[in-house]
């Protein structure tokens, strides 16, 4: 008999435009994806947001991406933060173990993007 299918726990990071679009996306048109956890800088818009729209569904709200990434049971990231962040947090959540997940670009430095490419390539 064939296993139910499991559900991956993701969170979000960054909810402006694309970030909120991924965060419902994930709440209700993923059935394999639960969506446990968003960050959002300290943006009122972002965070009011989040408030209506994700917190009554169970998802836990963070202002630090350090914390979130701690967060019980995580397995992936989504990364819609702002361009200049994309590498940087993609690297702390790869480091944790996680899936992630990246909107493009994932930097617009070369050096940044080499950098990452040689990470990942050191780890699998």
């Amino acid at each position: 008999m064939p296993q139910p299918l499991r559900t991956l726990k993701i969170a979000i990071s960054g909810l402006g435009r694309m970030g909120a679009r991924h965060a419902l996306h994930f709440l209700h048109r993923v059935p394999q994806a639960s969506l446990v956890a968003a960050f959002t800088p300290d943006v009122p818009s972002e965070l009011a947001w989040a408030k209506e729209h994700l917190e009554p569904w169970g998802v836990k709200i963070y202002t630090d991406y350090d914390l979130m990434l701690q967060h019980e049971g995580l397995e992936a990231v989504c990364v819609a933060t702002v361009t200049t962040a994309h590498a940087e947090q993609s690297v702390k959540a790869i480091e944790r173990g996680l899936h992630v997940l990246c909107e493009k670009p994932l930097s617009t430095e070369v050096d940044v993007v080499s950098g990452f490419e040689m990470m990942v390539v050191t780890r699998v």
